[in-house]
């Protein structure tokens, strides 16, 4: 014989589900924000992340886990010997009366892949986190310039780890640092709104210049060409120079060996024209770039689906339109 509920126990609960519907309606819209963890790899202290902590409160809630000092060219390398030392750090001061600023800020002496690993593990408040944001690099991010930037290193961490990631350049470096921050507000803003796709890469680069010299967005493609690299030797005019200038760093380190070659790295540019399609060819056109790369961690088949349904997302939005 199934039991029943009588009328008056019936209504009972249908009392209990609305008011508990209506708890649930009436919980502050801050909850309801996207948690971003914000990162890079010049430092905490850098103009670029300062810009970012100034922008993307005012569209989510951000913990901020960046490291203490520069790490720039370490890709996706982690720090994993010994203890980690973190310090957990008061808001700029510029921020302190701003009712958008970040939740909390830790600075970890750690590469910055590392800061994606920690803070994905022990700074959530409470709930997941919904992206990782990684710049503003001062320098674009092209092709495979990716796989040496410790700023990519560490949006891709988080793409690896199952969280988007979003790591964003400047070709203006520092001087465009607060509108690059106020349009990648806008754009994060946007792309919450339609959903995002777990395990994806969003590499952005912005060209030079201000929001006047910007000729619109688009959504590329990789490739930019190889690296172009190379190690010249030093002259021994240029290496003795050298070994002055080192050997204040010296006496905190191991002492360098005697007779040692010196090296010094150059970088290039690759010949020709950009293709068509990629980053390099927006940025050359004066076209803020956004790149969505599937992580590794995902299979074939996944990555293939979650690139397909990220492109058709941005396609929606009114910042590439």
């Amino acid at each position: 014989m199934r039991s029943q509920l009588s009328l008056p126990c019936l209504a009972l609960l249908l009392g209990l589900c609305s008011s508990l519907g209506a708890a649930e309606n009436t919980k502050p819209e801050e909850s309801k924000r996207p948690l971003i963890l914000l990162t890079n790899d010049d430092g905490i202290n850098s103009a670029g992340i300062k810009a970012l902590m100034k922008a993307l409160p005012r569209v989510a809630d951000v913990v901020v886990v960046a490291p203490a000092t520069n790490n720039s060219g370490v890709a996706q390398s982690l720090t994993y010997r010994g203890n980690l030392r973190v310090y957990k750090r008061d808001v700029p001061e510029e921020l302190k009366d701003s009712p958008h600023k970040p939740l909390a800020l830790y600075a970890v002496e750690g590469t910055p892949a590392t800061c994606v690993l920690l803070g994905l593990s022990n700074f959530a408040q409470g709930r997941p986190f919904d992206m990782v944001i990684s710049g503003i690099n001062p320098g674009t991010n092209l092709g495979a310039d990716g796989n040496l930037s410790g700023t990519v290193g560490a949006a891709r961490m988080g793409a690896d780890m199952g969280v988007a990631g979003l790591a964003v350049s400047s070709g203006g470096r520092s001087a465009n640092a607060a509108d690059v921050a106020a349009s990648l507000a806008r754009f994060i803003e946007q792309v919450f709104s339609v959903g995002v796709e777990k395990g994806i890469l969003f590499n952005v680069n912005y060209p030079r210049g201000g929001p006047d010299d910007w000729k619109g967005a688009a959504v590329t493609g990789i490739g930019a060409g190889k690296y172009l690299i190379h190690y010249r030797q030093l002259s021994d005019e240029e290496k003795k120079a050298a070994e002055e200038n080192e050997k204040s760093e010296e006496a905190e380190g191991a002492p360098a060996q005697a007779g040692a070659l010196l090296f010094r790295a150059r970088f290039g540019s690759s010949p020709g024209d950009p293709v068509e399609g990629t980053a390099s060819h927006g940025i050359s056109n004066g076209k803020i770039c956004v790149t969505p790369i599937p992580s590794l961690s995902l299979t074939e088949k996944a990555a293939q689906k979650g690139l397909l349904a990220t492109r058709a997302r941005l396609a929606q939005l009114e910042f590439f339109k």
